[in-house]
């Protein structure tokens, strides 16, 4: 790997670890307050499913990047779909 190879995929690591991240105080505070009114079922679903294609394209690509921000961007965000589910 290259030096420009290994910045790109330090750059899209960051990207991951950023994004993804961002998620972590949001499912953290839903967990905690049992709160999802603001989450509508229509956006957790699209969410959901962009981040499963995301994950597809990333395998598709073997690029490994995509693949783990993604999978646990969809895990965070399943925590947040399992707490609304049950609070229903």
């Amino acid at each position: 790997m290259n030096n420009t190879e290994t910045g790109i995929l330090a750059l899209g690591i960051l990207a991951g670890v950023l994004t993804t991240g961002s998620w972590i105080p949001q499912a953290l505070r839903t967990i905690r307050t049992r709160s999802t009114h603001d989450f509508s079922w229509t956006y957790l679903l699209m969410f959901s499913t962009g981040l499963a294609c995301w994950t597809g394209y990333g395998i598709a690509r073997h690029d490994w990047a995509v693949i783990l921000a993604n999978v646990v961007a969809c895990v965070l965000v399943l925590c947040i779909v399992w707490v609304k589910a049950r609070n229903r």
